[in-house]
């Protein structure tokens, strides 16, 4: 049975925590290449995981082979395979035809080489169609077809040329050999390499063991099918229709063995020295570090309801880097997502203040919205905040928030020496922004009664008044 992550169940199971009997998959573990050798490590609990054995291409091929058969059909395959029958609709016949169809069939092989390397990396998905785009594969891509035809053509010319019984004779010798010249074609990037190096056939043949003779029995009689199915075409349905039905069963087969080698490639991958590109130690780790590790463990610490230790986590990480802007992010997300209202406005203080000491003034205008959506009446603690919280609400347009916010701080904090400004700056909102100039002139008196010693504060009240068309003071 196949093991899956406890946090992503349509990954594959990578490593294993005994304490707490969890299994991860390699996104859920801690990236630290420093340890162990690059060992993977719990988020949860910063202790070293055992690795679970892998699954990827651990069947013996004939044991998952209606899996083979099937690839073929499954949707981005599949469109593969239609766009290239259709181009073969106006494909004409004789030489000139059969010339224009193998130039057509190279983009079989060019969707092939992707193919096989998602196939040799563990990867049982069918790639999508837009990686033919991808120039890179197209060498190679092209060298594997070549090989292909080549056999499919010495094959057709056995049959011709010497009957039925000899010609199957030769074309299951030529499935013998073929497979592993397309495996070393891939494995050494080159086919003039491959084709001249039969000690490494032979030694193909001997690290795929029993599978490799098997593979190939199974291989003559999907390509014997396949000839006989396209004789029957050609013989019943009309020109325009034998391009593209015989386009089919040859793409088909193609991609039946192009998989099954890349799969093979991957079940044998020691013995070939060939190592995969997603199930190395290397890749591993570079999975692991694809998004950052404290994204990985919030996540894994949320889903597995350890909430109190990663709020603990995030407070004693505060308490050292007070100022710092990404762990008050993070911590006032978090505490979003755990619903944790009371200590999220408890919290909005430091982080307001963080976020106008980094010139982030969007954001704290967005953080105090949020806050006030929790509890209406909110207003940051310090008078000092509130005033400049009060500013950027007007800056912004949004002056009604800034008048609420302004309300009655003489008797939050009745020593500030900012009242005078604060109030003289509310006043100016009230009369111009509302309408308000009997309210507004409440204000400029208070500031007067208040600082009736001050001749500086009198002076700039018297100002503001004058400044906003109200009637003298008494």
């Amino acid at each position: 049975m196949k093991q899956t992550c406890k946090y992503h169940p349509g990954e594959q199971a990578t490593w294993y925590d005994n304490d707490d009997g969890i299994l991860f998959c390699d996104t859920c573990v801690a990236s630290d290449d420093t340890a162990d050798g690059g060992r993977a490590r719990s988020l949860l609990t910063n202790k070293p995981l055992r690795q679970v054995g892998r699954r990827i291409a651990q069947d013996p091929f004939w044991e998952i082979l209606s899996h083979f058969i099937e690839y073929p059909l499954v949707k981005n395959s599949a469109v593969v395979l239609a766009a290239v029958s259709v181009l073969m609709a106006v494909v004409p016949g004789g030489l000139t035809g059969l010339a224009i169809a193998a130039a057509i069939g190279l983009l079989f092989g060019i969707y092939g080489a992707d193919v096989m390397q998602q196939s040799a990396d563990g990867m049982m998905k069918a790639p999508d169609y837009q990686a033919m785009l991808k120039p890179e594969h197209w060498p190679m891509g092209v060298q594997l077809w070549l090989v292909f035809a080549a056999g499919g053509a010495a094959s057709g010319y056995a049959y011709i040329t010497y009957g039925m019984l000899q010609g199957s004779l030769m074309t299951l010798a030529i499935w013998f050999l073929l497979p592993a010249l397309l495996i070393q074609v891939f494995l050494q990037g080159n086919v003039l390499s491959a084709l001249f190096t039969p000690q490494r056939w032979l030694a193909t043949l001997l690290a795929l063991g029993l599978e490799y003779p098997a593979m190939a029995a199974v291989m003559f009689f999907l390509h014997t099918a396949s000839a006989i199915f396209i004789s029957i075409a050609y013989d019943l349905l009309p020109g325009f229709l034998s391009w593209p039905v015989a386009a089919l069963i040859i793409g088909w087969l193609w991609l039946v063995t192009i998989h099954l080698s890349g799969y093979l490639i991957c079940r044998h991958q020691k013995n070939l020295g060939y190592e995969s590109q997603s199930l190395s130690e290397g890749a591993q780790r570079r999975r692991r570090s694809r998004r950052p590790e404290e994204e990985r463990r919030q996540a894994v610490m949320i889903r597995e309801g350890r909430f109190d230790k990663l709020v603990n986590m995030y407070k004693a990480k505060l308490e050292k880097h007070k100022d710092s802007l990404q762990f008050n992010e993070q911590y006032e997300r978090l505490l979003d997502a755990l619903g944790r209202r009371q200590e999220q406005l408890e919290f909005a203080d430091n982080y307001l203040k963080v976020l106008l000491n980094n010139k982030h003034p969007t954001r704290a205008i967005d953080l105090l919205r949020r806050c006030r959506e929790i509890d209406p009446a909110f207003k940051p603690n310090t008078v000092q905040m509130t005033w400049e919280m009060a500013q950027l609400y007007a800056e912004q347009g949004q002056p009604k928030v800034a008048v609420n916010l302004l309300l009655d701080i003489h008797k939050r904090a009745p020593t500030w020496p900012g009242i005078p400004e604060a109030y003289l700056f509310l006043a100016r909102l009230l009369a111009t922004e509302f309408k308000l100039p009997a309210k507004a002139e409440q204000y400029i008196r208070f500031v007067e009664t208040r600082y009736r010693a001050d001749n500086r504060i009198r002076e700039i009240a018297g100002q503001c008044r004058s400044e906003l068309g109200l009637a003298g003071a008494g």
